[in-house]
C-alpha cells in the first residue's frame, strides 16, 4: 500500500498506509447494510493511545456520527 506520514493534535509523524476499502454498516437484521468505498489509512502509530481517528474524508463528510462514550456506543445517521 502507498505510505504517507500523518500527524495531528498531540501526535508526531506516523507512517500511514492507504488502500481503497469497502465499508459496510449494518442497519438492521432485515435491511441490507449501507455499503460504500473509501480511501482509508492504516497506522500502528496510534496504538499506544488506544484510540485513533484517521480519514475523516469519505465517511464523516457523508454521515453524522455521534459518540456516546458513557455507553460505549456510536450512532451513524445518513
Amino acid at each position: 500500500m502507498p505510505m504517507h506520514m500523518t500527524g495531528g493534535v498531540g501526535s508526531m509523524g506516523n507512517s500511514t498506509y492507504y488502500a481503497e476499502i469497502e465499508i459496510q454498516i449494518p442497519i438492521s437484521l432485515t435491511s441490507p447494510p449501507i455499503s460504500f468505498t473509501v480511501f482509508a489509512g492504516f497506522t500502528a502509530g496510534l496504538e499506544a493511545q488506544g484510540i485513533g481517528l484517521l480519514g475523516q474524508s469519505g465517511f464523516f463528510d457523508r454521515y453524522k456520527v455521534t459518540f456516546d462514550h458513557n455507553s460505549k456506543l456510536f450512532h451513524v445517521d445518513g
